[in-house]
């Protein structure tokens, strides 16, 4: 499996991660691709051709057909499987990224994959783009034709939610390694808006997006420290004890930690890639 991505230009780099592409030679009808861990981040993929997508806690497929989708917050790990060579390519959006450009509250599209055309007004200039990304070999030129459909898609309302940013900034500078209070005490809010204005906002609560980053800085802390033992990486990471670590663990990727390191496939490699550059800033927006 191969994968690459590219910063975006600086005028989507307030709301963007990455453009991102994943291709695979491998059958994958029998042994699916896990896809992507959860992050706190949204992605819209373009794909040739059909496969089968699922949540790892769901046990039926859904068909993804060729186009573009919209996948929204997920709560643990996701798969695909395909009877084709895979290719996709994918746009990596920050978990603001949404809060004042899809109108309905974001957690309604939780643990989901859509056409993009259920999400956004998709006219034929936008199809015409979408199909030009997908069939394009030059690298430069697909990114010159996703800029153009960003720029269609966000820039017309390129503001972001100042406050969610900067809560959610909040979260990540501590790795996720925080009390809620700590949040109320620092913007002055209580609990219950709060909770309120991430769910519709963000898709998730404070304390899940806690919960999901603090797991991810396990994952960046096993890559960087391999020799060191997982508990004392939960116990850095601010996990009480190795019984709520284990359990959030399975929780969010559907395996005990020693199952899923004993895998060591290239998802984990990709993930803890995406993870370290996220903690180390590579990501923020770009002046």
């Amino acid at each position: 499996m191969k994968y690459s991505e590219n910063y975006p230009d600086s005028i989507f780099s307030h709301h963007v991660e990455s453009y991102w592409q994943i291709q695979s030679t491998l059958n994958h009808s029998v042994k699916p691709l896990k896809l992507l861990l959860p992050t706190c981040t949204f992605n819209i993929i373009f794909i040739h051709s059909p496969c089968y997508i699922k949540n790892q806690k769901n046990s039926s497929w859904s068909l993804l057909p060729p186009g573009a989708s919209f996948i929204g917050q997920a709560s643990n790990c996701l798969y695909i499987k395909s009877y084709y060579p895979i290719s996709l390519i994918g746009i990596r959006f920050k978990p603001f990224a949404f809060a004042n450009i899809i109108k309905v509250p974001i957690y309604y599209l939780n643990d989901s994959f859509l056409p993009l055309e259920e999400v956004f007004k998709i006219d034929k200039a936008k199809a015409d783009l979408v199909n030009k990304i997908i069939s394009e070999l030059d690298d430069n030129k697909q990114v010159e034709f996703i800029n153009k459909l960003l720029n269609d898609l966000i820039i017309t309302e390129k503001s972001t939610d100042e406050l969610v940013r900067a809560q959610l900034n909040f979260i990540m500078d501590r790795h996720g390694n925080l009390k809620i209070k700590e949040l109320l005490e620092e913007f002055n809010t209580s609990k219950v808006t709060l909770r309120k204005h991430f769910i519709d906002k963000v898709g998730l609560s404070p304390k899940k997006v806690a919960q999901i980053w603090r797991m991810n800085r396990v994952l960046q802390l096993h890559e960087e420290f391999p020799n060191m033992n997982l508990t004392q990486h939960s116990l850095n990471s601010g996990f009480y004890d190795q019984s709520h670590f284990c359990k959030d663990f399975n929780l969010l990727f559907g395996l005990s930690p020693k199952k899923f390191f004993s895998k060591n496939d290239n998802l984990i490699k990709i993930a803890n890639l995406n993870i370290s550059k996220r903690f180390s800033n590579q990501y923020d927006a770009k002046i």
